[in-house]
């Protein structure tokens, strides 16, 4: 059909273009539209006839657009992107395992083996939402899965730290890695609960890629707890048995020497005594003491100075049989 302006005398031919309930024009047709180019006629202005043009072709918008700036981008430029997201975690990466290797020597060979484990679980379960969920992993993702890297070695390095700790106390190595993640499990729990909140936070705060770098991030943290868990715990248990880690190698990273442990027992009736710790842990102990003593009650302050009465009047007594 063709579109007149007001003229014509079939009320059944007019039509009217409504744009928010407001009629903008009511053309009557007058004819075929054979060539697929309508056209509106009447008693039109220049002004009238561009402001019901801007309307037919941008809606409400009473003005047309201009180009203000023209920037021409490859049509791989997504693929660049991904490339480079890939290459800043490979050194990431990278760095991880040097810093690693240089802290923790042998030791930081589990740290490799727990990220590489880490790294398998978090693939195979994008590739399982890929296929059950239509998930696609976008730059935000991939920029969430960098960020984890560094957040899944803080759980190894925290739970080595605990078992440096306890070495530097003087206990074996089996029972250093027992005493060890009991306390690091805590801290490693506590770490990823946070990750885990503010990954759902933001990933139901926010919009658009944000929201797949939340997605991995939370991910991850899981990956991260069921490799701790899972590997890394047991896998040191075994290590602690083996002569290489048990008996303290300079290069297993767990030497006792190095750490400045000091033996619980130094001879046939001797055990260790505060003076015979490293200076860094009788320090560390002293300030411990001076914090719990800050903290005190009036009621245990004075429990603990009858405590001390007694002690030094049975150390008197004990002077005087003699």
């Amino acid at each position: 059909m063709a579109a007149g302006g007001e003229s014509g005398t079939d009320p059944k031919a007019q039509f009217a273009i409504v744009l928010d309930d407001q009629v903008i024009s009511a053309p009557r047709s007058l004819a075929v539209i054979t060539d697929g180019r309508p056209q509106i006629t009447g008693g039109f202005t220049e002004q009238t006839a561009k402001t019901l043009s801007d309307q037919l072709r941008f809606g409400a918008l009473p003005i047309s657009f201009e180009i203000q700036s023209e920037q021409q981008i490859s049509a791989t430029l997504g693929g660049e992107q991904l490339r480079m997201g890939l290459l800043a975690g490979l050194i990431g990466l990278l760095l991880v395992v040097v810093y690693s290797l240089f802290q923790y020597r042998a030791l930081g060979f589990v740290t490799i083996a727990s990220l590489v484990v880490a790294g398998i679980l978090t693939y195979l379960a994008i590739a399982i939402l890929g296929w059950t969920e239509n998930y696609r992993l976008s730059l935000a993702g991939v920029a969430g899965i960098i960020v984890a890297i560094g957040q899944t070695a803080d759980s190894f390095i925290v739970y080595f730290e605990r078992i440096r700790d306890e070495l530097r106390e003087g206990r074996g190595l089996v029972s250093a890695v027992e005493n060890g993640w009991k306390r690091a499990k805590r801290t490693v729990l506590a770490s990823k609960a946070v990750n885990l909140l503010a990954a759902l936070v933001l990933y139901f705060v926010a919009v658009g890629n944000v929201r797949g770098f939340a997605f991995t991030l939370g991910l991850t943290a899981i990956a991260d707890l069921i490799v701790v868990f899972m590997f890394t715990h047991p896998t040191l248990q075994l290590l602690a048995r083996t002569r290489f880690f048990g008996e303290g190698h300079p290069l297993s990273g767990l030497d006792p020497k190095r750490l400045g442990a000091v033996p619980l027992y130094r001879g046939a009736g001797r055990v260790r005594t505060p003076e015979d710790r490293p200076a860094a842990v009788r320090a560390k102990n002293a300030g411990a003491a001076a914090e719990a003593e800050r903290r005190m009650t009036i009621a245990e302050r004075r429990l603990a100075e009858k405590q001390e009465q007694l002690a030094g009047s049975s150390k008197t007594a004990a002077k005087e049989n003699k």
